[in-house]
C-alpha cells in the first residue's frame, strides 16, 4: 500500500468511524419501519387500501335503565335509541342503534367509545361481512375501526357481549 492510500484510509476512518456507520444503519432501519407502518395504516380492516378520506361516524355504547344496552350516535348530536318488540320500556326488547348509510367503495371510520356509566360493562362492535371487530372496551375506552365498503346490501352491526345491541349498515 502506498503512502497516499494509507493517508486516505486514515482520513476515512477519522471521518466515518465504525460507530457512525452502525448509528446510520439503525437510523435508516427506524426510518424504514416508520414508512412501512405509515403505509400499512392506510390499509383498512377488510384489506383494502383507502381510495378516499374516510367518513367518520362516532358511536357510544351505553346502558339506559329504560332501554337497556344500546349504541347511540354522537354524529347527529342526538342520542336516539330505538326499541322494538315487547318490553320496550323495560330494557328487555332488542335495541337498535343508528342506521348508518354509505356508498359502495367508500371508506368508513367508526369511532366507538364505551360510555356505560350505569353498569360499567365491556362493549365491542362487529360487522362480520367487512371483517370489522373491535376489542372488548372497558368503561371510557375507545377504538376506531376503518374499512372500505366493497359489498352492497344491508348489514348488521352488533355487540358480541350484549346481543341485544344491534344496528344496521346500508351500503348502496
Amino acid at each position: 500500500m502506498n503512502k497516499r492510500n494509507k493517508t486516505l484510509s486514515k482520513k476515512y476512518q477519522k471521518k466515518f468511524p465504525k460507530i457512525r456507520i452502525v448509528l446510520l444503519g439503525i437510523i435508516l432501519t427506524i426510518g424504514a419501519l416508520i414508512v412501512y407502518g405509515g403505509i400499512n395504516s392506510l390499509k383498512s380492516s377488510n384489506g383494502n387500501y383507502f381510495s378516499s378520506p374516510p367518513r367518520n361516524i362516532f358511536l357510544k355504547a351505553l346502558y339506559s335503565p329504560t332501554h337497556g344496552y344500546a349504541y347511540t350516535s354522537q354524529s347527529t348530536g342526538t342520542a336516539k335509541i330505538l326499541n322494538s318488540g315487547a318490553g320496550a320500556n323495560s330494557g328487555s326488547g332488542p335495541t337498535h342503534g343508528p342506521t348508518l348509510t354509505m356508498n359502495k367503495g367508500r371508506t368508513l371510520a367508526i369511532h366507538l367509545i364505551n360510555e356505560d356509566t350505569g353498569k360499567h360493562s365491556n362493549h365491542n362492535l362487529n360487522i362480520d361481512e367487512f371483517n370489522v371487530h373491535t376489542k372488548d372496551l372497558g368503561y371510557f375506552q375507545s377504538q376506531t375501526v376503518t374499512f372500505t365498503a366493497n359489498k352492497t346490501g344491508t348489514f348488521d352491526y352488533y355487540c358480541s357481549i350484549h346481543p341485544e345491541m344491534t344496528g344496521k349498515l346500508i351500503v348502496d
